[in-house]
């Protein structure tokens, strides 16, 4: 008899149990109340907190309809166990236990004190004769199934399968990676590689252990100890071995890169089976790309028709698209690191350089021949972070390159792309360096790809739009296309599939989460509503505040936010406009003062002459179609930027608000706007 919609079932199984009323329940529920209140303002640890309140959720409805027929005696025992419950999250989730818990992030006292409590009230609950059964909630089962005797060492708080989506505080000491990664192989659990700022769960990585005995040697291939050997893997698949480390060397970012691969498992990404250790010397063995890189292939072929080009850059952009909508950035967005396997399949590969969006990286090698496809605002400051906007720009390079069959400013070398693109700062997108578009390329493919290289990574699509532009691309070809299809394959793996949620994803349900504070929720409503084939306005207006408003408290990520509030304004949300004005007005007045308290004036001058040729045309534009606040900022900022005319207008436009229109919240509004401005009304005396 099922008691529960969260995946866990408890039954009453004693026909035997006195039929007394359960004198505690009140006290009881009253407790798991005040449990889940701690939990949902506890500030650490978001990965355990919510299995609790999962599984105390099911023990209250269990409690709650099932109290008759349950000794009372057994009701002391569970109101202890709730009792212990509430006072270690009393203390769990005080502003002070901050620096405790930093302290306690690499060794097991959070998570034994945590399965300490699931086992004392499992026990409760089982001489109640409640027996809980978790048959759909994998995270549940890890915490009260696993057989405690077998818990090992794991390094970390709460080890268990990462959720993408969800945000953490707690991140793992960088320098216990060193030591704890050179017994890796020698343990049973290998535990410190890190995703997502956490240390990756152990069972993933042990998976990630290639067995000596599925590797062999093929006698006649040829190999100078240069590069990777072709081997044969289990199951008799052809697989690279490449070397990449001595034993006792630190390969945590192996780990990584092998876990990543794990996480993006379908046809369109090249295979990693894991990491070998063979005579002192380490190797990742990796899918054989039969045919071998992309920039091969299109240097070999250079009359590949049109149709399989497009299908192509589809088929890529998929693979980043689900690679972003994991928050992973690739980082290396190239030919070279796109392989040719059987039957020409395409898939992304080489995850060197690849990590999550959490994870800053800034550094830029001039020598390195991947500045060909590197944006270039990380040309022009290094120390920026890398973003998805970066990754867009340097698949736009990549769509350039299966169009010309050539790789980027081949006519230049590494040193001249380099200070070409650092000089590049001071033009605007008809000016900026740029590859020259090849005669024959469609209209439609060469209009996305020069959106993806644009200069200002803030006007740069997300890869959700590029997708659903090329697929609008490639099967319009499709349709009217003869070429023979035998030179590529687009595949059908989609990009995946939202969670199943419980009631239908609406504007008005995410609007409603984002009203009650409950960001992470919120957000993710927010953003399958916005990256669905038919993409809402008003939900690329918030997931684009989300990303740029650290007042949200959500994870920041500017340019990405930038992309989507461009998309609002599109889609007919002109909100976002404006939005979208300010914060780049923000961040030019945050780096005029910084100029100015360093006395570079002359760039501080630069900064203001900017603000009023980039931020006040977007006001007046906004203003124009009828925005309030655009109107009121037009005038604002014209007043402060010394721009007589835009305030003028601005003000002009509030007061034909106030004479014409007929909602009085309109006229209301204008009104108070054209009050706030009275206090520039001596910045133009004549």
């Amino acid at each position: 008899m099922s008691r529960s919609n969260l995946g866990a079932r408890i039954e009453l199984i004693s026909p035997s149990a006195r039929a007394v009323r359960f004198p505690a329940v009140s006290d009881i529920l009253a407790i798991t109340n005040r449990i889940m209140i701690l939990i949902d303002g506890a500030k650490y640890n978001k990965e355990a907190l919510p299995i609790m309140k999962c599984y105390l959720m099911a023990v209250k409805e269990a409690i709650d309809v099932q109290h008759d027929g349950i000794d009372e005696e057994y009701t002391l025992e569970l109101v202890k166990a709730l009792e212990e419950w509430e006072r270690f999250l009393e203390q769990y989730t005080k502003p002070k236990m901050k620096t405790l818990l930093v302290k306690l992030q690499n060794n097991l006292q959070i998570d034994k004190k945590i399965r300490g409590l699931f086992d004392k009230l499992d026990k409760a609950l089982n001489d109640a004769r409640l027996e809980v059964e978790l048959e759909d909630n994998a995270k549940l089962r890890e915490y009260i199934k696993i057989p405690r005797e077998k818990t090992h060492d794991t390094g970390g708080c709460c080890m268990m399968d990462i959720d993408d989506n969800l945000p953490t505080t707690i991140r793992p000491d960088s320098t216990s990676i060193k030591d704890d990664m050179k017994k890796a192989f020698e343990d049973d659990f290998v535990t410190t590689a890190c995703f997502h700022g956490l240390p990756l769960p152990p069972e993933k990585l042990n998976n990630l252990k290639v067995d000596p005995t599925w590797v062999h040697s093929i006698p006649d291939a040829q190999y100078n100890g240069v590069g990777p050997e072709k081997v044969v893997y289990c199951g008799g698949s052809h697989a690279a071995k490449i070397k990449i480390a001595h034993e006792g060397e630190d390969i945590s970012r192996y780990w990584v890169r092998a876990y990543i691969s794990s996480q993006l498992n379908t046809d369109l990404f090249m295979r990693n089976y894991g990491i070998l250790l063979e005579n002192g010397v380490y190797y990742m063995i990796t899918e054989w790309p039969e045919v071998g890189t992309l920039s091969k292939y299109l240097a070999d072929h250079t009359d590949i028709p049109w149709g399989q080009r497009i299908g192509i850059a589809t088929r890529l952009a998929r693979a980043l698209a689900i690679c972003h909508s994991k928050y992973i950035l690739h980082h290396d967005i190239r030919s070279h690191n796109v392989t040719v396997g059987k039957n020409n399949i395409v898939k992304l590969g080489n995850y060197h350089r690849t990590r999550h969006t959490k994870d800053i990286t800034t550094s830029v090698a001039e020598e390195s021949d991947g500045v060909r496809w590197l944006c270039p605002e990380k040309v022009v400051d290094g120390s920026r972070p890398y973003s998805m906007a970066a990754d867009v720009y340097s698949f736009g390079m990549l769509m350039w390159e299966i169009s010309s069959h050539k790789i980027p400013f081949t006519d230049k070398t590494v040193g001249e792309v380099y200070t070409l693109l650092k000089d590049s700062a001071k033009f605007k997108d008809k000016d900026a360096p740029r590859p020259p578009i090849i005669p024959g390329t469609p209209k439609k493919y060469e209009n996305i790809m020069k959106r993806c290289w644009r200069q200002d990574p803030g006007t740069r699509p997300n890869m959700a739009y590029v997708l659903k532009k090329l697929e609008r691309l490639d099967e319009a070809y499709r349709k009217n296309s003869h070429e023979p299809d035998t030179m590529y394959w687009t595949g059908t793996t989609s990009m995946p599939d939202s969670e199943p949620q419980h009631e239908p994803i609406t504007i008005y349900s995410a609007r409603k989460l984002h009203t009650e504070k409950r960001h992470a929720e919120a957000f993710k409503q927010f953003k399958s509503l916005a990256d669905d084939e038919n993409p809402n306005a008003e939900a690329n207006f918030y997931v684009g505040r989300y990303l740029i408003d650290s007042r949200i408290g959500y994870e920041n990520d500017p340019n990405v936010g930038i992309s989507y509030l461009e998309i609002a304004d599109q889609l007919g949300f002109h909100d976002a406009l404006q939005y979208r004005a300010q914060e780049k007005m923000a961040a030019a007045t945050e780096l005029r003062k910084k100029f100015i308290e360093a006395g570079k004036l002359d760039d501080a001058a630069l900064v203001m002459e900017r603000m009023k040729t980039e931020c006040l045309p977007m006001f007046r534009e906004g203003a124009e179609r009828g925005n309030l606040r655009c109107m009121k900022d037009l005038a604002d900022y014209g007043a402060k930027l010394g721009d007589k005319q835009s305030y003028v207008d601005g003000l002009k436009m509030l007061d034909n608000i106030v004479k014409t229109t007929k909602d009085p919240k309109q006229k209301a509004k204008a009104q108070d706007f054209l009050v706030k401005l009275q206090q520039h009304k001596d910045t133009f005396m004549d």
